[in-house]
C-alpha cells in the first residue's frame, strides 16, 4: 500500500510538472483575464520565423507597423484608414501563420435611403455576410426630417475590401476607417494551455483507472473537473478569436441628405458652380415647400378668413352707426332739457296765480 501512495504522489508530481513546463503559471480562463495578462510568449517559440527586433514583440492592443519591410519580415499586415477625403486604399492581406481581426466602419451620405438600404442588404449577402445588428431612425412621411441607419454587418475577412468598394459605389462615403488587431500571441498561447491540459487531462485518467483508494479518486476527480473547465473555457476562447477573424465586422452609420458632401477638393470653378446649384436647389424647395403649406394649409386659412371677415363687418357696423345713435342721443337730450323748461314754467305759472 505505501508503494501504491508513492507511485501516485510521483505521477502527481510528474503531471504538475508537465503542466508547468508546457504553459508556466495558470492564468483564468476567461477572455477577459486573457486580455488582462496578455499572454506574451518568446516570438521565436512560437513561430519559426526570424523577426527583426522592432517587430518581435507587438501584443494584440497595439497598432501594426506601418514600415512594409519590417511587417513583411515579421509577416504582419499595415493598417491603412481614410477619413473624410473618401480616398482610401485597401488593406493587405493576412500573413501566413497570423491571426488578423479585421474590422470597419463607414459613414455614408445617400439621397435614395430606401433603395440605398436594399442594395445595401444585397451586397452583404452577395458577400456571404450577415446583418447582426440594424436600426433606422425617422420615416418617410416626415420629409422634413432626414432619416438614419446604424447597420452592423458580418463580412468574411477575405471579402472586406470588395465590400467597402462595393458600398463606396452605392452612397457617398465621407468617412472610411478599416483597422486590424494582431492577436497572435494570445492565440497561440491559449492553444499551448489547451495542449497541456489535454496531457494533464490523459494523465490524470490513468491515474484514475489505477486508483484504488477512495480520497485517491476524489481527489483526481475534482482535478480532472478543472482541468476540464479550463480546456472549455480556453476552447471557447478559441471560438470566439476565430468568428472574428473569419468574419469582420463593418459598423455603418448611414444619413438622407437632400444634398451629398463634396468629399474632393474643388477648383474655385467648380466651388461656384456647386454653390449656385446649392443656392437654386434652395431656392426650389422653399417655393415647393411653401406651395405644399399655403395648400396643407388651405382649411385653416379659410376658418380665419371667415372670422376676419365676420370680425371686420361688426366693426364696420359699429362704425357706421356711430352718427346716428350719436343723434338719438342729442335728441333725447334736447327732449328731457325742454320737458324740465316746461315744468319750470309750469310751477312759476302756478305759483303766480297762488299769489
Amino acid at each position: 500500500m505505501k508503494r501504491m501512495k508513492a507511485f501516485v504522489a510521483i505521477l502527481l508530481v510528474l503531471s504538475m510538472a508537465l503542466v508547468f513546463a508546457g504553459c508556466g503559471s495558470r492564468k483564468s480562463a476567461s477572455y477577459d483575464s486573457a486580455r488582462e495578462y496578455g499572454y506574451y510568449a518568446e516570438p521565436e517559440a512560437a513561430y519559426d520565423v526570424e523577426m527583426p527586433m522592432e517587430a518581435a514583440v507587438m501584443d494584440e492592443g497595439y497598432a501594426l507597423s506601418s514600415n512594409a519591410k519590417s511587417a513583411k519580415a515579421a509577416g504582419m499586415v499595415s493598417t491603412t484608414s481614410a477619413q473624410d477625403d473618401g480616398a482610401a486604399e485597401n488593406l493587405t492581406g493576412n500573413a501566413a501563420g497570423r491571426k488578423i481581426i479585421k474590422n470597419g466602419d463607414l459613414s455614408i451620405q445617400t439621397r435614395e435611403f430606401d433603395e440605398f438600404l436594399t442594395s445595401l442588404n444585397r451586397a452583404i449577402a452577395a458577400v456571404g455576410g450577415y446583418v447582426e445588428a440594424s436600426s433606422v431612425n425617422g420615416n418617410s412621411y416626415n420629409r422634413n426630417r432626414m432619416r438614419s441607419a446604424e447597420v452592423t454587418a458580418r463580412i468574411p475577412a477575405e471579402s472586406l475590401d470588395s465590400f467597402c468598394d462595393q458600398v463606396s459605389d452605392l452612397g457617398n462615403v465621407t468617412y472610411k476607417n478599416l483597422y486590424t488587431r494582431d492577436v497572435t500571441l494570445t492565440y497561440v498561447d491559449l492553444e499551448s494551455h489547451v495542449k497541456a491540459l489535454r496531457t494533464e487531462q490523459q494523465t490524470l485518467m490513468d491515474l484514475l483507472a489505477q486508483a484504488k483508494r477512495v480520497d485517491d479518486i476524489i481527489t483526481i476527480q475534482s482535478r480532472l473537473s478543472d482541468v476540464l473547465y479550463e480546456i472549455e473555457s480556453y476552447e471557447s476562447t478559441l471560438r470566439t478569436f476565430d468568428d472574428q477573424i473569419a468574419y469582420s465586422s463593418v459598423h455603418l452609420s448611414i444619413q438622407e441628405v437632400a444634398r451629398e458632401t463634396a468629399v474632393e477638393k474643388e477648383t474655385a470653378s467648380q466651388e461656384i458652380a456647386r454653390r449656385f446649384r446649392e443656392n437654386w436647389e434652395d431656392v426650389k424647395e422653399g417655393a415647393t415647400r411653401f406651395g405644399i403649406n399655403i395648400v396643407s394649409d388651405l382649411p385653416v386659412i379659410l376658418v380665419w378668413i371667415v372670422f376676419l371677415g365676420v370680425l371686420v363687418l361688426v366693426v364696420m357696423l359699429i362704425v357706421k352707426g356711430a352718427p346716428k345713435r350719436k343723434e338719438k342721443r342729442e335728441r333725447r337730450r334736447a327732449l328731457k332739457r325742454q320737458k324740465a323748461y316746461q315744468e319750470a314754467q309750469a310751477k312759476e305759472q302756478a305759483k303766480t296765480k297762488a299769489e
